[in-house]
């Protein structure tokens, strides 16, 4: 099963959570974890540059793949709304 690394963001007055994913994937959980331990720092100063500095990180995870299409479904259903709308 794949792994992913999620960082996720302050939550926002909005009702929403931003969330930052590296295009990076793992074969194992372990893999993953060990990952994220050794580069946890620069991790969330990548997140920090992709939101400006407006948002912070709040916490970072590993996520498997079947989590991760969970987590991607409502901004599938957005990009899915906005196109119908233009």
């Amino acid at each position: 099963m794949k792994w992913f690394v999620v960082v996720v963001m302050m939550w926002q007055p909005s009702g929403h959570t931003p969330l930052w994913i590296p295009y990076t994937t793992f074969d194992t959980a372990e893999e993953c974890l060990n990952y994220v331990v050794a580069n946890q720092f620069g991790l969330f100063a990548k997140a920090i540059q992709q939101y400006e500095g407006k948002i912070p990180p709040q916490k970072i995870s590993c996520v498997p793949k079947k989590d991760m299409e969970e987590l991607l479904k409502p901004v599938e259903q957005q990009m899915n709304e906005e196109k119908k709308g233009v």
